[in-house]
């Protein structure tokens, strides 16, 4: 998975009984028990090659790749919800059926009055693409979730967003001209300038999806005012 180095292989088999959670309502657990097939910690980013990150808001000392064998690619939605809410460290979830396969990414960090907890605080589900068959869009995703390719690796928070919001760009890439130059520009050296620039970049997204489901001319109006000052904020940065 992403090209990583067999370093960070660990090709753990799960115990289907073992990943669905005990307190889960009984409908949830049949639905998954449906659902999944197989379940395979294939990766883990873990040891201090890349440092962990300790502190008030982040307490990640591996990043995990699972690998999820579904029974009907449509359960992908459900499953990405109830497991990146579930699994704590950070984490991509690979799931496929015998014909599509998706990838599920979530930024997290610590509950700040319950540090034995965390908060989501962006999900992504990408594209699905068809198994076995050749997919531009596809190759395009993987060209750039490549780990040789990520630029920073000074902790492995910054690279899980690196990986995390690359591929966000890409699944909404229409929302803005020039995604490639950030997507290849240097910015992802510098965690701040990275942060900004993403933050706006999902805000523009954002106000993107309010403009298709407004109403009324003043509500398209004012939403188009902000979506200008977003392009014109994104296209400042010093890519």
């Amino acid at each position: 998975m992403f090209d990583l180095p067999d370093t960070y292989r660990v090709d753990v088999n799960v115990v289907l009984k073992d990943f669905i959670p005990t307190d889960l309502k009984p409908n949830e657990k049949k639905r998954i028990k449906d659902a999944v097939k197989f379940v395979r910690l294939g990766y883990q980013i873990a040891g201090e090659e890349i440092p962990s990150v300790n502190n008030e808001e982040y307490r990640c000392q591996v990043i995990q790749f699972y690998d999820i064998e579904v029974a009907n690619i449509k359960e992908a939605n459900f499953l990405a919800a109830t497991y990146q809410n579930l699994i704590k460290p950070l984490c991509v979830l690979h799931m496929h059926d015998t014909k599509d396969e998706v990838y599920s990414m979530a930024v997290k960090r610590l509950n700040q009055t319950d540090e034995t907890q965390i908060v989501v605080e962006q999900t992504l589900l990408t594209d699905k693409y068809m198994l076995g068959i050749p997919d531009s869009n596809r190759d395009r995703l993987m060209a750039y979730m490549n780990y040789a390719t990520l630029k920073n690796k000074n902790d492995k928070v910054q690279l899980y967003k690196e990986w995390f919001y690359k591929a966000y760009m890409i699944v909404n890439e229409r929302a803005y001209i020039h995604t490639d130059k950030l997507l290849d520009g240097n910015a992802w050296y510098d965690s701040g300038r990275t942060a900004r620039i993403c933050q706006k970049y999902v805000e523009l997204v954002t106000s993107k999806g309010k403009l298709k489901t407004a109403v009324t001319n003043a509500e398209r109006m004012k939403i188009n005012k902000e979506i200008k000052t977003e392009i014109q904020e994104l296209n400042s940065e010093e890519i």
